[in-house]
């Protein structure tokens, strides 16, 4: 039971971390922007919660296992869509990012990376190319859009202006 438990904890930190103070996989670098820290979070959580249930109704293990397993990532997925979903109806519609301004949050250059935009319509990180290599965490503006993909560049501070 104490994996479980140490699981569901760590989901539930992970979960409620994300909500209140933003995408916590973002402040560290992890998550490639394939799914949220809001969705993994609830997913560890829900594996916790099930594994506790399943052990406490004495179901074998590799059964307590299976079921843990499968619930976290139903609703991995299930909330990674929701939150899409409600990210999508937020923007209200296509808008367009050119000039948005935000940060890397990996290496981007002309083979790839990924941004995260200061707006409040940007709730994922979006992938991202640029023309020179750029280094993570860099203030970056959004010049030009292609799908969903962002081509950014460095916002070059003006040392004369200060």
């Amino acid at each position: 039971m104490l994996p479980f438990l140490i699981v569901g904890a760590i989901g539930l930190l992970l979960l409620l971390t994300s909500i209140i103070i933003g995408d916590l996989l973002d402040l560290i670098g992890i998550g490639d922007g394939l799914v949220s820290g809001i969705a993994i979070g609830a997913g560890l959580s829900i594996f916790g919660v099930a594994g506790i249930i399943t052990v406490s109704n004495d179901l074998p293990t590799w059964l307590t296992y299976v079921i843990a397993i499968g619930l976290a990532l139903v609703s991995l997925v299930a909330i990674q869509l929701f939150v899409s979903h409600i990210a999508k109806q937020e923007s209200g519609g296509h808008y367009s990012p050119v000039g948005l301004v935000g940060f890397t949050t990996v290496s981007t250059g002309p083979v790839g990376g990924e941004v995260r935009l200061d707006d409040v319509r940007e709730l994922e990180r979006r992938p991202a190319i640029s023309d020179a290599a750029i280094a993570a965490q860099t203030r970056i503006r959004v010049v030009e859009e292609d799908g969903y993909r962002v081509k950014v560049e460095p916002i070059v501070e003006d040392s004369a202006a200060s």
